[in-house]
């Protein structure tokens, strides 16, 4: 592994947010007693931010407990509580932190009863674990969101997506998700006595189409910039803290920094691997567990991975642009209406990859194939086939994105060794 950089003052910053932010949710919430949102990541956070409501996000929750080591404990509670290992991993590791009803040892002393749970309609199993969450709570108010499907997979969708996301995204379904938002408004005033601010909502999504700008920026200084000047590992710490403060002039701020530190780097040649030589994708969700992993191949080989999917989703698929005579809700409801197809499923993932890859200036893509979420997995094998296809070698890892149980590192490093040798550095 090469010698480790000085951190980034950006992200010493974006830990210290993070850390400020949780000891706002210790005294507010888990002592205060007052109102919070637990809410899966492809749903509208936008709405509580306004409302100055805090979310926990599972994806990130789960990333948390991931990153602390426990999540073997909490998968071997969920064995012997008699669930199946079938389950998404992503969904039900919050939920067993609860089961298992020991703050002391939950990540920020565990997650109190919310204010609602919100979830997205995208799988077989979510809304029965929101179901049984909701009754763990003593009854916290379970709000699910459904989302058709697009009727036709329009080409480049991450060049029209800002813009001409009218069209994109399709106008029933987008008058569909509307009115479910305007549902949630109304359900999210009541329980918290709180009127949304339509004047602070159009700020506040303002302010997410300008972090996703910057977000853009920080990923042409990098796709540009040989050898990059920033692990992908920091790229995660900077990008999601902005993304879970998204809306906030905090974000901006900070991705401001990011973006000009990233520049001063580049111009100085601050490398996060001086011997780069091969560029690598990393494709689906976070190692969360081991984000070590990602500079494991920097010394021996010089191989540098340089973008996942948190690089610049932001900006490819947040940004939604409107008129000050437009609504502001279907802004949003396009922001998150196809999300998953972005993300995870054939055509709208491949073909956006492919084009990470080729303005990274990648040579090659290491795949998570995750086990226990099917949503997550629809589309990785087309994936791979895709990038094969255009030139793009790619070993994909059967593993969990959460679960490190699954994970053997000695053995997964040889395997991406080999990768490098056989088809690679060939």
């Amino acid at each position: 592994m090469s010698e480790p950089q000085e951190k980034m003052a950006a992200t010493l910053a974006a830990q210290a947010h993070q850390k400020e932010t949780q000891a706002r949710f210790r005294t507010e919430v888990i002592e205060g007693g007052g109102d919070y949102v637990i809410a899966d990541a492809v749903t509208p956070h936008e709405i509580f931010h306004t409302l100055d409501i805090p979310v926990i996000s599972l994806a990130w929750y789960s990333a948390v407990i991931a990153a602390k080591r426990l999540s073997p404990y909490y998968f071997e509670l969920m064995d012997q509580l008699g669930y199946h290992d079938g389950l998404p991993r992503y969904g039900s590791l919050p939920f067993m932190t609860t089961l298992d009803g020991d703050p002391e040892r939950a990540p920020y002393g565990g997650l109190p009863k919310p204010m609602l749970i919100l979830e997205r309609l995208r799988g077989d199993f979510g809304q029965k674990i929101g179901e049984q969450w909701s009754r763990a709570f003593g009854g916290a108010p379970l709000v699910a969101l459904d989302s058709s499907s697009v009727s036709e997979l329009r080409p480049s969708w991450y060049t029209r997506s800002q813009h001409d996301w009218e069209e994109l995204y399709e106008t029933p379904r987008l008058d569909f998700q509307v009115e479910q938002l305007r549902g949630l408004i109304v359900v999210s005033e009541t329980l918290s006595h709180r009127n949304l601010d339509m004047a602070e909502f159009r700020a506040v999504m303002h302010r997410v189409n300008r972090a996703g700008e910057l977000v853009d920026k920080a990923k042409q200084i990098i796709a540009r910039t040989r050898p990059a000047p920033v692990a992908l590992p920091e790229q995660l710490t900077n990008i999601m803290a902005a993304t879970w403060s998204r809306g906030s002039q905090w974000a901006i701020d900070h991705l401001q920094a990011y973006c000009d530190e990233l520049e001063m780097r580049a111009e100085k040649g601050v490398a996060a691997c001086p011997n780069e030589r091969v560029r690598l994708l990393w494709v689906n969700n976070g190692l969360w567990f081991n984000t070590a992993f990602y500079r494991a191949f920097e010394e021996k080989y010089g191989a540098v991975f340089v973008w996942s999917m948190y690089s610049n989703f932001f900006s490819d698929g947040y940004r939604k642009y409107f008129g000050e005579d437009d609504d502001p809700l279907r802004a949003l409801a396009a922001r998150h209406i196809s999300m998953n197809e972005q993300l995870h499923l054939p055509g709208w993932m491949s073909e956006w990859i492919i084009q990470q890859a080729r303005d990274y200036q990648c040579d090659a893509a290491v795949m998570l194939v995750p086990v226990g979420d099917r949503m997550a997995s629809f589309g990785t094998k087309l994936c791979a086939l895709a990038l094969e296809q255009a030139g793009i070698p790619v070993l994909t890892l059967t593993a969990s994105m959460v679960d490190a149980r699954l994970w053997d590192n000695d053995a997964m490093i040889a395997r991406v060794e080999a990768f490098l040798e056989d088809r690679v550095m060939t």
